[in-house]
């Protein structure tokens, strides 16, 4: 059984054609055989019955001593008359066994008797008032061209099963040549070609539509293996990155540590200062981070949220931290502006923008935020009017750790982080998020957000 199943697939097709094909001639000769049989005895049962019927009514067979007409020369015949007189013709070296024949007027096939034991015979008995009659006929003619029969239907079948073999070894091995093809494909693939592809075949066939399921899965897996190594690439940069932004006020701190205990310094009050502004710095990037690995892993709770009020919540916060500046919101909606998604994530979203734009806009800088419909999109638009972005700054400004001006940013306590969490936030609630800048005359945010 093991070495069964260790056979290729297309030795096992040959294998069931040739069986299948084995089956059906040996199926139709019998067949052949059976009817063949039946016409030739039904012949000899004819003959027969009419040698019977002719000889009775003739009145040929007449008593031992009396001048007779025999029958044919191929018949065996055979007559039991009233007084218990035989009378027994037979021209050939075997005779019947009639010895369990019944004289009911219907032919039976009889072995012989003697040397002849080989021969069959076709009996015919029948009954006259108190006579009895047998008459018999050789089936070596019929049973000699039945059995040629068989030996040539066995040659012919043999030869039938072996072009039939050939001819299956072929068409299954055209039949399977798809099937080398997507295997030569998939060591290809499996050997770093992830750009190979199973060639196509008409989608009416088996082949081809296993062809296309696996070209999709090839393409997907492809895409998936893409993703993974962009993520693992940017998970690298982040580390990185993150790695350097907390060097620096690591590096400060000792800096400092070392230059009071050095006795460069005995301004206690300045090192501390310095050493409390690093580590503020420090709990700012690691509070960014934390919120930036929240933001692309957590689940948020999606509810109807108004834009609106959520805009008049986030300007009424940022505009009580910095008294003085200028916050305008305008909604152009008729109705009130829902979208599915996280209030608090959403807040953080608009707050974000907000403050950057008050922060790096300049110091007289005013923030104005547009709520409008567009089909079934709601659109929130948050325009400064400070000193605007070159097209380089504002093709990085969503990157993780950009800063537009490193100094600058420093001081303002910024970590880089900010828009980056941005951008994630609203992708995580199914939206996009742009910028349009001109050096001098300002910037706009343009947050996309689907209507609920």
């Amino acid at each position: 059984m093991t070495k069964l199943k260790a056979l290729p697939l297309q030795t096992w097709l040959v294998l069931i054609v040739v069986l299948v094909s084995a089956l059906g001639l040996s199926a139709s000769a019998f067949a052949v055989n059976g009817i063949m049989r039946d016409f030739a005895y039904s012949n000899v049962d004819s003959k027969l019955q009419q040698a019977s019927k002719s000889w009775l009514d003739r009145g040929e067979f007449q008593r031992p001593g009396s001048t007779q007409q025999g029958p044919p020369s191929d018949f065996y015949v055979l007559k039991r008359f009233s007084d218990g007189t035989i009378l027994e013709v037979n021209d050939g070296t075997d005779a019947p066994d009639v010895g369990s024949v019944r004289f009911d007027d219907r032919p039976t096939t009889v072995s012989s008797i003697g040397n002849g034991d080989h021969v069959r015979w076709r009996v015919l008995g029948f009954t006259q008032g108190q006579e009895q009659t047998i008459v018999a006929q050789s089936l070596e003619r019929e049973d000699s061209l039945l059995r040629r029969l068989t030996i040539v239907q066995v040659f012919i079948g043999f030869i039938v099963l072996g072009i039939l073999g050939l001819v299956a070894m072929w068409a299954v091995r055209r039949a399977l040549r798809p099937l080398k093809e997507v295997e030569h494909t998939a060591r290809d693939i499996a050997a770093g070609d992830l750009d190979r592809r199973v060639p196509q075949w008409p989608m009416s066939t088996e082949v081809g539509q296993l062809a296309a399921a696996l070209n999709i899965m090839l393409t997907q897996l492809q895409d998936s293996l893409m993703t993974a190594q962009q993520k693992e690439e940017q998970m690298r940069r982040f580390v990185g990155d993150a790695s350097h932004e907390l060097r620096t006020p690591l590096t400060s701190v000792k800096g400092y540590t070392e230059l009071y205990r050095s006795g460069a310094t005995q301004d206690f009050g300045m090192v501390v200062d310095r050493i409390e502004g690093e580590a503020a710095r420090m709990t700012l990037l690691v509070e960014d981070l934390l919120a930036l690995t929240r933001a692309e892993g957590s689940r948020m709770e999606k509810q109807p949220v108004d834009m609106f009020e959520l805009a008049v919540n986030v300007v009424s916060s940022v505009q009580a931290a910095h008294p003085g500046r200028s916050i305008g919101i305008h909604n152009d909606t008729t109705e009130p502006p829902m979208v599915i998604g996280d209030a608090s994530q959403l807040h953080r979203v608009l707050s974000n923008i907000v403050v950057n734009g008050l922060k790096h806009g300049g110091p007289d800088a005013a923030v104005d935020v547009n709520i409008r419909k567009d089909g079934d999109t709601i659109v929130v638009a948050i325009s400064d009017n400070g000193v605007g972005m070159s097209p380089e700054v504002t093709s990085h400004i969503f990157e993780r750790f950009y800063r537009a001006d490193e100094s600058r940013s420093r001081e303002s306590g910024g970590s880089g982080l900010g828009l980056a969490i941005t951008k994630t936030l609203v992708e995580a609630h199914g939206g996009s998020i742009s910028v349009e800048s001109v050096e001098g005359n300002g910037s706009t945010f343009t947050i996309a957000l689907k209507a609920a």
